[in-house]
């Protein structure tokens, strides 16, 4: 399939959603390197990266290939499907399914690495358990920035004079308490694999989608999410397979010294009221 169709993902390397594509990408060898990455250069000649800038002056987009811009009204990341047989193109819109079409399209490639996904039954409807209740906390940690950060109320919907310490402190809760469950279901992958994603051998979609947001939410607000109130004891297992993700061979590279996230986004911990 992948020989025939031309595929193109539009990516703000930036973001919170496009982090959890751009791991699987580089993790699967797909990216041979964060260089590479950050050139919009893939190994496979029927995959193509159209890296997306903010324009910051003109509120809207700036694509490195303006000649085929994402389709109107798609957010990050985009992937596109093209059949020049058929001259269809067809689109996939939200990060978690993008990552299970590119690892059913690329996941069998030799130098790839192991499957990102189970082959189990059982362990592929575990996995989506864990990255729905996932999507869950995160939902949660949106409500509390919303209402824990003034600088967001230009673009997040709620005017600064309606935040709420209440809301904000109740959505911080949720999350962990969603985050606590995410730590217990894959409680048997972590202690025989040490990844959240049940069934491999390597990490999977959960673990690219969780390790995302961690580290998304600590550049932008300096906010560590395992961490609570109560310090990191209650989720010392995420704090710990966090710690065991950053062990990749291509983070420090992509995290540490490659510029992925701008000082204009790192708003810093002194960002939040509560």
């Amino acid at each position: 399939m992948a020989s025939k169709l031309q595929h193109t993902l539009w990516l703000w390397l930036e973001g919170f959603f496009p982090r959890r594509v751009w791991y699987y990408l580089l993790t699967k060898g797909l990216v041979a390197s964060p260089a590479d990455l950050l050139e919009g250069k893939t190994v496979d000649a029927s995959l193509r990266i159209n890296r997306m800038h903010m324009d910051m002056a003109a509120g809207g987009w700036k694509f490195a290939d303006p000649s085929n811009p994402a389709p109107q009204g798609a957010s990050t990341p985009c992937l596109g499907i093209h059949d020049p047989a058929t001259g269809e193109t067809r689109y996939i819109y939200e990060s978690a399914s993008i990552l299970v079409y590119l690892e059913t399209v690329y996941g069998n490639r030799e130098e790839g690495g192991p499957s990102a996904t189970p082959k189990n039954p059982v362990d592929v409807a575990n996995m989506h358990d864990i990255i729905g209740v996932m999507n869950l906390a995160m939902l949660d940690s949106g409500y509390y920035t919303r209402h824990a950060v003034p600088v967001l109320s230009a673009w997040s919907g709620v005017a600064n004079e309606d935040r709420s310490r209440a809301a904000a402190l109740n959505a911080r809760a949720g999350m962990a308490k969603n985050l606590a469950k995410v730590q217990g279901w894959a409680a048997q992958s972590l202690k025989t694999t040490g990844w959240l994603t049940p069934g491999t051998e390597g990490p999977g979609l959960a673990d690219f989608s969780l390790a995302a947001a961690r580290r998304y939410l600590e550049l932008t607000f300096g906010w560590d999410i395992f961490e609570g109130d109560g310090g990191k004891e209650e989720l010392k297992e995420l704090v710990a397979w966090y710690e065991r993700f950053k062990g990749l061979g291509w983070w420090d590279a992509a995290e540490e010294h490659a510029v992925v996230h701008p000082p204009q986004l790192r708003l810093g911990k002194e960002c939040r009221e509560f």
